[in-house]
């Protein structure tokens, strides 16, 4: 595989891992008190934070990771 795609790859689970966690030490859950409903929207939190990451990837213009990318 591609470096810029690895780098693409990592930075996406960076970000959705870091929203994740962040979503679960604010909320303040214990670890075996997690539910679905918190998981569904730990999930959903992960999501949403990686959307900026494909709209970059998907920018012809971004020297990074667009579709012109070197």
């Amino acid at each position: 595989m591609d470096t810029k795609y690895v780098n693409l790859i990592k930075s996406y689970v960076k970000v959705f891992i870091s929203v994740v966690l962040g979503m679960f030490l604010a909320d303040g859950a214990d670890v075996f008190a997690v539910d679905m409903t918190d998981i569904r929207s730990w999930l959903a939190a992960g999501l949403a934070s990686v959307i900026p990451l494909v709209l970059t990837a998907l920018d012809p213009s971004d020297h990074r990771w667009g579709k012109n990318a070197e």
